[in-house]
């Protein structure tokens, strides 16, 4: 898999996974203690600066109940600007 294609997914991952977070009214904080992590590095995976390991994907897949392949399947620009949106809605 090229560079490009990696921080593409990791960018991917990221959203996805504070989308979640922000739906379920939580704190990177609180998600970190939910699925033994930190708030760092929950911030670190949603921002795309961190490769987090499979076994942190699986818990954080388990606790929001994601499909863990939903992960890896690359969106196309309708539904990429749509968890970009939802994201900006929250943050208002």
């Amino acid at each position: 898999m090229a560079k490009n294609n990696i921080e593409y997914l990791k960018i991917q991952i990221g959203r996805i996974i504070l989308l979640n977070r922000l739906q379920a009214r939580l704190s990177q904080f609180e998600l970190g203690l939910k699925i033994d992590l930190s708030a760092n590095q929950v911030g670190r995976i949603e921002r795309a600066e961190s490769n987090p390991t499979l076994e942190t994907l699986v818990k954080i897949c388990n606790y929001f109940d994601i499909d863990i392949n939903n992960l890896f399947v690359k969106l196309n620009k309708i539904e990429e600007q749509h968890i970009i949106n939802q994201i900006k809605s929250f943050k208002k």
